[in-house]
């Protein structure tokens, strides 16, 4: 692309796209995705997250079959029946079937945390692994997300990767005190993008007290 799109379009026209090319991906764009990624706020300017990129094809594989077996496990009576070609079926479909298809996606990108407990979890109760610091990896993802849409790059969030998050971390090396926190399929995309469907803020926004659905300003 010559020129970044506006902000405001990006975001507003960023729906997840998960039916994407094998084309391969430069080391420079997802070097400067990445950089853009690193200028997120975070608490205390910690940085506490790394990424880790997967190519290998084996990797993706696995990968692929791990989250395929998990979301028709959780999702199955989701599917829709056969002959509804709605809207939402089609988006339901292409989602219940990613994860036959991962492997042959360009690039998976993992999004991992330092493990830290909630300051609202006293000491007496911190056991086992800490979560990862959500807070501060969160808006590094969004920043990730912006900047693929930006670049044309078409890309989606998953967290079903938690259920088998164990398994992953160990076949990949990662250590215990970081956990995944996203996973990004990344790569062209088949389609176009288009704008999202959301509530308008109006019909979600409260003001003063929860009762209070309008402003009097």
């Amino acid at each position: 692309m010559s020129q970044d799109e506006n902000l405001f379009h990006v975001m507003k026209n960023m729906r997840p796209m998960r039916r994407l090319k094998p084309n391969p991906i430069s080391d420079a764009l997802i070097e400067e995705i990445l950089d853009a990624a690193s200028c997120a706020p975070n608490s205390l300017n910690s940085q506490p997250y790394r990424f880790l990129l997967i190519r290998d094809a084996t990797q993706k594989g696995w990968f692929g079959k791990q989250y395929d077996a998990a979301m028709w496990d959780r999702f199955a009576a989701m599917s829709p029946k056969d002959g509804d070609d709605s809207k939402n079926a089609r988006n339901v479909r292409t989602a219940m079937q990613m994860g036959k298809h991962i492997k042959d996606i360009p690039l998976l990108l993992l999004v991992c945390g330092v493990r830290d407990w909630p300051f609202s979890v006293q000491e007496k109760d911190r056991v086992g692994l800490a979560p990862a610091s959500l807070g501060s990896v969160y808006p590094c993802i969004q920043n990730i997300l912006l900047a693929c849409r930006a670049k044309g790059l078409g890309a989606s969030l998953t967290t079903m990767h938690q259920v088998f998050e164990e398994n992953l971390c160990s076949r990949l090396g990662i250590p215990a005190d970081f956990g995944v926190v996203g996973v990004i399929p990344i790569g062209y995309p088949i389609g176009s993008f288009g704008p999202v469907s959301r509530l308008p803020a109006r019909d979600l926004t409260f003001y003063e007290t929860w009762s209070e659905k309008s402003s009097a300003c």
